[in-house]
């Protein structure tokens, strides 16, 4: 028996958690540079606002609404209680991602002497008590049907689907709902025929195979109720790491542009410090406002986690876009990851310098992570990160 664990609305619920006087009013959390909504409470759902709906827009469809800026320190903080709790409960969990994971329950029951529902309703309760946050579980025979449970009784709710349940319960689901059928595979399995995820399931394998491959083999074996998708409870390395966003209107100005890059930059470099890993390639994404991409690349002679050997290439990026261009988005991209618990100097370094480097690396992740994040950054970030959030009185009404 597989759990999902999914929290609720994750950001915004953090956010009432130490703001209790907000529930039950619409609340939305922006994302970093305060342009988009990045989630938000029930109340502000009923009133028309999406995740990701840029703020004015969100504005319009809901004045009243509470705006509050993303505190990305404080979930990650909430998010290492929240798996802490988890693992409590079982030795097996997967870290899916920061308001998710998966347990692996089996023989758990036994363990705990409670049924699996109540193993459910316990762990919610447990994360209320603790985290003042909801969490929503679902319980099945693996990750596709666990995920698909979870999501029927979101919010706040324990669902236990059992073998024997599986097909009533498959009858009343869209194929289009089932966790890996995006819209082209939506499209491949309704010629023949196939709107719910009951008919995807008794299809032969062999047009599965001929329209999907191995990984949709094992996903229909999920469907049929088969364990495919391992609980995998190690930490996995990232082959890549990197940062994009778009800008609330297309611009011309080249600051912007470096602005959010070094932005995004610093955010990778997180993860990187994080994983203790090197990158060997820096790449700049960009996209216009006809949408076409370009990257830019910088290959470094040894891989480097040195945030001012990063920032020196990304510069030299920066000076080679395209002047005159209208950009509608821009990112960062980390590649080439290698170990960084081993550096191996070559002949010629100055082992001082290097020594200053590390120094200098380790006092600015030390701030950060003590005082909050970009309490020590770049210049061209905090730029750009100040021009952003600069806004009126009027627009600031109602703003936390």
């Amino acid at each position: 028996m597989i759990a999902l664990i999914d929290a609720d609305s994750f950001f915004a619920s953090c956010e009432l958690s130490r703001k209790p006087h907000l529930r039950g009013k619409p609340v939305m959390v922006l994302g970093r540079i305060g342009s988009f909504v990045l989630a938000k409470t029930h109340e502000a759902k009923f009133r028309g606002v999406n995740t990701v709906m840029p703020y004015w827009e969100a504005k319009k469809n809901c004045p009243e609404g509470i705006f509050i800026e993303g505190d990305f320190r404080f979930y990650t903080l909430v998010s290492r209680r929240l798996m802490a709790i988890l693992k409590q409960w079982s030795p097996v969990v997967q870290v899916s991602s920061i308001d998710e994971a998966y347990l692996d329950l089996t023989g758990i029951d036994q363990m705990h002497r409670k049924s699996f529902e109540a193993i459910g309703d316990a762990i919610r309760e447990e994360v209320w008590q603790k985290l003042g946050i909801t969490v929503t579980v679902g319980i099945s025979t693996n990750k596709v049907l666990a995920k698909m449970a979870c999501e029927k009784k979101k919010p706040n709710g324990t669902v236990v689907l059992p073998q024997a349940q599986v097909s009533k319960f498959l009858e009343g689901i869209e194929v289009g709902d089932v966790p890996g059928i995006g819209r082209q595979r939506q499209l491949a399995v309704k010629r023949y025929g196939v709107q719910l995820a009951q008919q995807m399931r008794d299809l032969p394998m062999s047009i599965i195979k001929n329209l999907f491959g191995r990984n949709g083999i094992l996903l229909w074996k999920e469907l049929r109720g088969e364990y495919m998708f391992k609980v995998d409870a190690s930490t996995r390395i990232p082959k890549q790491i990197g940062r994009t966003s778009s800008f609330d209107q297309p611009t011309q100005n080249i600051k912007d542009v470096e602005g959010m890059a070094f932005y995004h930059l610093e955010r990778s470099l997180e993860s990187l410090h994080r994983h203790q890993l090197a990158a060997g390639e820096l790449n700049l994404y960009l996209r216009d406002r006809e949408f076409k991409r370009i990257y830019l690349n910088h290959s470094f002679a040894k891989p480097t986690h040195d945030f001012f050997k990063l920032a020196g290439a990304l510069q030299t990026l920066v000076d080679k876009i395209p002047k005159g261009s209208w950009w509608r988005s821009t990112g960062i991209l980390l590649q080439k990851l290698s170990s960084s618990k081993i550096r191996q100097l070559s002949l010629f370094e100055d082992v001082e310098s290097v020594v200053h480097e590390e120094d200098l690396n380790r006092v600015k992740d030390d701030l950060n992570k003590r005082y909050g994040q970009f309490t020590l950054t770049s210049g061209s970030s905090l730029f750009f990160k100040k021009k952003n959030r600069k806004k009126s009185d009027d627009e600031r009404l109602g703003v936390m």
